[in-house]
């Protein structure tokens, strides 16, 4: 997939709620949004909304939105101070509750866009979680519900291993 990368990130007036602390980033964790916006939407919400909740990336079948520097947490994996929220990169996964071909092409940019970051970070797929591993929420629900966990964690591995020549 072919995919623009955006950054359209939140105001520094917003970081006291949505990214209050610091973070050198340990970990890349995945969401599915359950719902069908589109990246813009997504993170235009979450950048107006005066909800604390947040997350790093949006990406859906055309696009990559960063909202949040990776060196500032966010509140995406409803385990309070712990690493989830605190040492973990958090990317939405856009078009989940339908599914459907536009879903599948923003999963294939997830799975790129995740393999990237493993690579720039020199980082292993052991620093990939779901969602679930931080909290016990089903999420990113479309991948665990359709028994794709390990194929998804796979095809990051995979690509990682094109990108550092291994493949």
């Amino acid at each position: 997939m072919v995919y623009e990368i955006d950054n359209k990130l939140i105001p520094a007036s917003k970081y006291p709620l949505k990214a209050p602390y610091s973070m050198s980033p340990e970990y890349v964790t995945l969401h599915n949004t359950y719902n069908d916006a589109s990246a813009v939407n997504e993170i235009a919400y979450m950048t107006r909304n005066t909800s604390a909740v947040s997350y790093h990336v949006a990406i859906d079948d055309k696009q990559a939105i960063q909202a949040i520097p990776f060196t500032r947490n966010a509140w995406h994996c409803g385990d309070g101070q712990g690493a989830g929220n605190r040492k973990s990169i958090g990317i939405e996964i856009c078009y989940s509750k339908s599914g459907g071909q536009r879903y599948k092409d923003a999963e294939a940019n997830a799975i790129e866009y995740t393999a990237q970051l493993l690579k720039k970070y020199g980082w292993g797929i052991d620093r990939v979680r779901w969602h679930r591993d931080w909290s016990g929420k089903n999420c990113p629900h479309r991948i665990l519900d359709e028994g794709r966990a390990s194929a998804v964690r796979k095809a990051i591995a995979d690509r990682l291993a094109e990108l550092n020549g291994r493949k």
